[in-house]
């Protein structure tokens, strides 16, 4: 396409819709007055247009490059690409109404799928039915020429994972802080029959309050954790959907994929490694207790080059102790995290709701308000999602019933600390919990679920040694 020149361009303009005719004109006539000698340059007709903020960067390219289609889809019009990909990745958008949103669009290989395509449709309606402060809001499902997209919440800060590699550590009262909202968020999903199955710092995003709007709190730009509001992502709708490539080159023990094992194995519970099917909300509250242990002490509970026996750790080893790594932390606190953390899950919180009441008592007065969530285009914008589609956008929550409490067990497990019904801590166990020996079925279950990742030399050493058998010379890692 030719864009040699400055009436090349405005034309390029028009066709790409991003302007009616008569900006356009008005658009030359100011550049020309303002350039003077230069006006015939076109790409300093382009750069001056980033510049005074009437292109963004992204937008400019495409049109220096000649494109002229996919600058909107639907009533969005695309900003900035936030995420790699041709045509799909995420996007910066803006409604027409004013309002700025993220779109994750679909790659077209996997809208081929049929299997994917469904499974996308699926899990973005069970995603539209989440409304919480505390999670990141999917607006609206929808396709345009073939591209199917997901409208979501357009949120600037850091993931906690982020935030802890900045700061090592964070202190007690804030750590609390940020896990108790995401223990509301997760008691969410739980009231909607859902699972998370891959909760992580780097699955919480930490959105910073300020006034003028900025993601960061003081003017030496360094966000403050006081001020940050806990969002969880990746709710069903995670990278296995949008990645374009169809499966890693490599073997990440971080995966999050469709396999053998769904989750983050620094984080993922025993029961979840061994059948990640068989996972359900208290797997959650575990993969919450590993976050906030590395929120506290800066590292995951229990850190392995070694894949197979980090799993195996998770399944038999004590919670370290916290105050080992940062001794700020109350004794009282170390109990919770054991109990959330507890090897059995009947032995754990029930519910994210009991997990939050526990940890209530350690926060600072006020920090437990849930925020505001508004801005002056928001309104607007989520009536318009109310005329397009109707009820489906305030539907009523189904209550999950919740587990009954388990009988408390000292001997496999920390006694859960009574919660009152004014949250107060009435009794802690202060003695260090037994942790029950692995037995042979699940070990060899966690050692086989690892095996569709990694070929691991070490596995049968490993295996032999938790079995209590003596390895052969041959098996030694």
């Amino acid at each position: 396409m030719d864009t040699a020149n400055v009436e090349s361009l405005c034309n390029l303009l028009a066709r790409s819709k991003l302007f009616v005719p008569e900006e356009i004109r008005s658009l030359r006539q100011r550049w020309q007055r303002d350039a003077k000698e230069s006006a015939a340059e076109p790409g300093r007709f382009l750069k001056w247009l980033v510049a005074a903020r009437y292109l963004t960067e992204y937008q400019a390219d495409l049109v220096g490059r000649g494109r002229v289609d996919r600058f909107f889809l639907n009533e969005y019009k695309l900003l900035e690409r936030i995420g790699v990909g041709a045509m799909a990745g995420i996007y910066k958008a803006v409604h027409r109404l004013g309002q700025v949103v993220a779109v994750k669009v679909l790659p077209p290989s996997k809208a081929k799928d049929g299997n994917c395509l469904a499974r996308f449709q699926r899990e973005a309606r069970l995603a539209r039915r989440l409304k919480h402060p505390n999670i990141v809001r999917t607006f609206e499902v929808g396709d345009d020429r073939g591209l199917h997209y997901l409208v979501m919440e357009y949120l600037e800060g850091e993931t906690l994972d982020e935030a802890v590699k900045r700061l090592g550590k964070l202190p007690p009262s804030e750590a609390v802080r940020l896990i108790y909202q995401a223990l509301l968020g997760l008691e969410c999903l739980h009231e909607e029959g859902m699972v998370h199955r891959d909760l992580k710092p780097g699955n919480l995003m930490l959105v910073y309050a300020n006034p003028g709007g900025s993601p960061l709190a003081s003017e030496s730009s360094t966000p403050n954790i006081a001020r940050a509001t806990v969002k969880i992502l990746d709710i069903g709708l995670g990278r296995a959907l949008f990645d374009e490539s169809d499966a890693p080159a490599g073997v990440d023990a971080n995966l999050t994929a469709d396999g053998t094992i769904l989750g983050t194995i620094d984080y993922m519970a025993p029961e979840q490694a061994r059948d990640s099917h068989a996972a359900d909300i208290r797997s959650d509250i575990y993969s919450l207790g590993c976050t906030l242990f590395h929120a506290l002490t800066g590292q995951p509970p229990f850190p392995d080059s070694n894949v197979v026996r980090k799993m195996l750790r998770h399944a038999s080893e004590p919670v370290p102790k916290l105050a080992a790594f940062n001794p700020a932390v109350p004794e009282g606190l170390q109990q919770i995290v054991e109990w959330m953390m507890a090897k059995d899950p009947a032995q754990r919180y029930p519910t994210p709701q009991r997990a939050a009441q526990a940890l209530q008592v350690f926060l600072a007065a006020g920090s437990e308000d849930s925020p505001r969530e508004s801005n002056e285009h928001l309104h607007a914008y989520l009536n318009w999602l109310e005329t397009q589609h109707g009820e489906e956008e305030n539907p009523t929550p189904q209550k999950k019933s919740e587990p009954t409490a388990p009988a408390p067990a000292p001997r496999a497990g920390p006694t859960e600390p009574y919660v009152s019904s004014d949250v107060e801590l009435v009794s802690l166990d202060p003695k260090q919990p037994s942790v029950p020996r692995l037995n042979r079925r699940d070990a060899i279950k966690i050692v086989a679920g690892v095996a569709g990742l990694a070929a691991t030399a070490g596995a049968v050493w490993l295996l032999k040694r938790v079995l209590g058998k003596k390895p052969n010379p041959g098996d030694q890692p």
